[in-house]
């Protein structure tokens, strides 16, 4: 983990502290919030035009998606953003953002 980024990381999650479904630390992920966001990824679809601000997002994150490989964290992330680009109506620039703030393969990333 690159210390700096994590503190960078840590102040802009704190810019989210109203929002259940965005933690506020990306190395301690409550497991009843991952379980949960899963669970959004399974459950929600998104409209054509949603499917484009996902995919936007994609194209707009440091690791190119919800995280650097198909693992839980991109599973969980993805439908933390399904639910955020559903209910909350966030752009891709937004979930961009988020995505790179909960970053947790641990390398130095420009603009966090």
């Amino acid at each position: 983990m690159d210390y700096t980024t994590y503190v960078q990381q840590l102040a802009g999650l704190k810019r989210y502290n109203t929002v259940a479904q965005i933690p506020a630390d990306p190395y301690d992920i409550p497991v009843s919030l991952a379980k949960q966001l899963v669970a959004y990824d399974a459950s929600i679809t998104l409209g054509p035009s949603e499917q484009g601000v996902y995919e936007s997002a994609v194209r707009l994150s440091h690791e190119h998606g919800p995280c650097c490989c198909h693992c839980w964290r991109w599973t969980a992330f993805g439908g933390q953003a399904r639910f955020l680009i559903r209910s909350r109506h966030y752009d891709a620039h937004q979930i961009a953002t988020i995505w790179n703030l909960e970053d947790g393969c641990g390398g130095r990333h420009p603009n966090v």
